[in-house]
């Protein structure tokens, strides 16, 4: 920038805050529709496919209780029917391979298990550890539902730091540094300016008869606010 002029530079100065003020008003407007779409995202995904897991845990209780009553075919089938639905609603909201992993095993270990039981005799408890294998599945997705639910939050909070701190450099420092760079510019062309006019006094006195150069010179001087010293008021 050395062979820019004072000019130029000071109003690229002068144009840097106002213009990264705008990119940061940016990444803020971003912030806010992030953080108010997030209670939705998290409610529709990570909330509702730890919900699912929680129905497939409370139908598998179900269809264990149900085992030993009177209509236990008509509670184990409609049991079934609520847990596969879950299955779907799990398979629709998960967000992670492990997830889909944990999901098709609970599909492929309880289709064998529910033909079992539905043409199980009353009493019969020899399912029961296959059925407790199933819950013991269905736990540990609920798990890594958890974890995922957790993941979510923490990444909302991470974002929300990074907001903060691009809020402060941007809001705060960037324009202190502008006015500071600024600041300093216009000291150094004060000085420089009253350098000027020392020197053009001085080159005043020993001519003759100041010619309308001089005299233009003199004027846009004083319009910066350079008159020239009042002999009165001298030392």
């Amino acid at each position: 920038m050395n062979n820019l002029t004072f000019t130029t530079k000071l109003r690229f100065v002068a144009a840097v805050a106002p213009v990264l003020l705008i990119v940061v008003a940016a990444l803020i407007v971003g912030a806010f529709h992030f953080f108010g779409t997030m209670t939705r995202a998290i409610h529709d995904n990570q909330y509702a496919a730890s919900r699912s897991a929680e129905g497939m845990e409370t139908a598998l209780y179900k269809m264990d209780w149900g085992r030993s009553q009177p209509d236990s075919s008509q509670i184990i089938l409609d049991q079934q029917r609520g847990f596969i639905a879950e299955i779907e609603t799990a398979r629709a909201h998960m967000g992670s391979r492990e997830q889909a992993e944990r999901i098709e095993k609970i599909a492929n270990d309880a289709k064998p298990l529910f033909e079992a039981m539905r043409t199980a005799q009353p009493g019969d408890d020899s399912l029961g550890p296959r059925l407790r294998d199933l819950q013991g599945a269905v736990a540990d997705l609920m798990s890594v539902d958890d974890e995922m639910l957790l993941a979510a939050a923490a990444n909302a909070e991470s974002t929300a730091r990074t907001m903060i701190a691009i809020t402060i450099v941007g809001v705060v420092v960037i324009p202190w540094i502008c006015f500071f760079v600024i600041a300093r510019m216009t000291g150094r062309l004060y000085a420089e300016l009253r350098e000027i006019r020392r020197r053009f006094d001085a080159l005043a006195e020993r001519a003759q008869s100041p010619g309308d150069d001089a005299r233009e010179v003199d004027k846009a001087l004083t319009e910066l606010g350079f008159a020239k010293p009042n002999p009165m008021l001298a030392e």
